[in-house]
């Protein structure tokens, strides 16, 4: 049951995150973008009302992933007659931190809430503001950095400043997105979402400045040494959280790139056609990076990681290529599985999972290559491809991880975090075969069936970058999860790539079109190759 509330515990993370960016960057965008246009144009009390109803909704997510938190904690740390140590738990540092964010997050809705009905009052932003310091304050209490013995202060600090900038940004961002679906609906909205988005660039820069100087500082007492980087799960979910950031400055830099023309060339059709569709994605990713970052929140710190650390050989290994395993292993093992060791896979199970994986490999392979050459237009029937996804559905859930077609019952196996993940995943790849294959065999311009591809790949990619790494991880399993882990970005580019596709028009779409369809086939080389360490 620990792994399983420790697998829950990372969502609700993620999910407290994502509404405490909701808040802080809804708050940020008010102060900085809004309020300022709203002085020379009283269109914007409306937007401001808006912002301020997702405001109360980001807190009251924070206060919830709060709650249930600390009630996962408390049922992780039951004794084996099943009583929770609620006494005991409660006078701990950690619990008393965690209530008072969620007091805090409960007051911050009260005053948004209150505010919605005087959204032009001096006074109740001065407390949205000190109530928004005081939130952000709190929270250092519930980091990496109050555990150091040396250090702590700056360390609490600085991740402190690293969370804000990267709420301001993550959160601006989400209500950007929010606000151009309400004003889209007039030219006078889109010309209001367009002087917003103009000034909101310079706040996402100052941002995103903010959370790479902080983040230097932590990465240097956090990780300590190239090893560091690449031989443990610390290391390599701050790589991916990198190449996640990354990519979400491409879209914003290319949105940046947007509101210069409009701003020096009065460009605004072409503002209005690519904007919306950078910041959507852009929004995605960034939803995405919080969810590494509640994942890396529950990781032990690479410095900690010194006497079990993988060399770069060995997670070089890892991407060779070699002969897959498509033979699954005698049927009588299956059955009969040895007991391994913990943290030490039996040989049986490493060829069960190389055939698994090696075989959903080919699959995917098979799928990258079909939807390449859908794209060319000369193969008509490559255009079904999206149905060889019940393949792989179908063989997922039939040799699962750890019990292939064993004697272990389906419930029974659903504490397993694994297990729940690989019925999820199967779940997941059945809704990719029949909305892409509903979206391209009917009139994909006249409905939403084409968005529900991109947002089911952002969603598998999340289940992945979440469940890559535990806490109690051995140097072997971590190197089992690297691949995963690499299959979990390309899944956001795919998604980001078909959600960029659709929103773009011709020319401009064919690129990222073409760049999700080869993250396809680079995901079936990647499983293709798979081998356990």
């Amino acid at each position: 049951m620990i792994f399983l509330a420790g697998f829950a515990e990372v969502l609700f993370k993620a999910l407290a995150l994502i509404g405490l960016a909701s808040a802080v960057g809804g708050i940020v965008l008010c102060l900085w973008v809004l309020r300022p246009l709203n002085r020379h144009d009283h269109g914007m009390e409306q937007c401001l009302k808006t912002s301020l109803i997702i405001i109360a909704c980001g807190c009251g997510l924070l206060v919830l992933a709060h709650v249930i938190i600390l009630v996962l904690e408390s049922w992780a740390l039951a004794d084996e007659t099943g009583r929770w140590p609620l006494s005991q738990f409660v006078k701990t540092h950690f619990a008393r931190a965690s209530l008072i964010h969620s007091c805090l997050g409960l007051m911050l809705c009260a005053a948004s809430i209150w505010l919605l009905k005087r959204p032009n009052s001096r006074p109740g932003w001065g407390v949205m503001t000190l109530m928004m310091v005081l939130i952000m304050v709190s929270g250092a209490w519930l980091v990496h950095g109050v555990s150091h013995l040396e250090h702590a202060v700056p360390l609490m600090a600085l991740t402190v400043i690293h969370q804000f900038g990267a709420s301001a940004w993550a959160g601006g961002v989400l209500h950007l997105t929010f606000l151009r679906r309400f004003l889209r609906r007039s030219f006078k909205g889109m010309c209001l979402w367009s002087a917003v988005l103009a000034r909101f660039s310079l706040l996402a820069m100052c941002s995103v400045g903010t959370l790479l100087s902080s983040a230097l500082y932590l990465s240097y007492h956090y990780i300590g040494n190239w090893n560091g980087l690449i031989g443990t799960a610390y290391g390599t979910m701050v790589c991916t959280k990198t190449a996640l950031l990354a990519l979400a400055l491409c879209l914003g830099s290319l949105n940046f790139f947007s509101v210069r023309r409009w701003l020096q060339k009065d460009d605004a059709q072409g503002l209005s056609r690519r904007a919306p569709a950078l910041v959507e994605s852009e929004m995605f990713t960034a939803l995405i990076i919080l969810v590494v970052a509640a994942a890396l929140s529950s990781q032990p710190l690479a410095v900690d990681a010194a006497s079990d650390r993988a060399s770069s050989e060995e997670v070089l290994h890892m991407f060779l290529p070699k002969l897959p395993q498509l033979v699954p292993p005698p049927h009588a093992e299956t059955l009969n599985p040895p007991n391994p060791s913990f943290g030490s896979p039996a040989n049986h199970d490493k060829v069960q999972s190389n055939f698994k994986h090696n075989v959903c490999g080919l699959l995917v392979l098979i799928i990258g290559i079909c939807a390449l050459l859908d794209r060319t237009g000369k193969v008509r029937v490559s255009r079904h491809w999206p149905l060889l996804f019940l393949f792989l559905a179908f063989f997922i859930p039939l040799f699962s991880e750890r019990t292939g077609i064993g004697k272990e019952g389906f419930w029974e196996t659903l504490v397993i975090p694994e297990e729940l993940q690989c019925r999820l995943s199967a779940l997941l790849v059945i809704g990719l075969a029949l909305f892409e294959w509903r979206a391209r065999a009917g009139h994909p311009g006249h409905s939403g069936w084409p968005s529900v591809f991109p947002l089911l790949c952002l969603a598998g990619s999340a289940l992945l970058l979440t469940q890559s790494f535990t806490a109690f991880a051995s140097k072997s399993s971590f190197l089992i999860e690297i691949p995963h882990t690499v299959i979990g970005f390309l899944a956001v580019i795919v998604g980001v790539g078909r959600l960029v596709e659709l929103r773009l028009p011709k020319p401009a779409s064919r690129l990222p079109g073409f760049l999700w369809t080869a993250c396809v086939v680079l995901i079936g080389f990647v499983l293709l190759f798979y081998r356990e360490a």
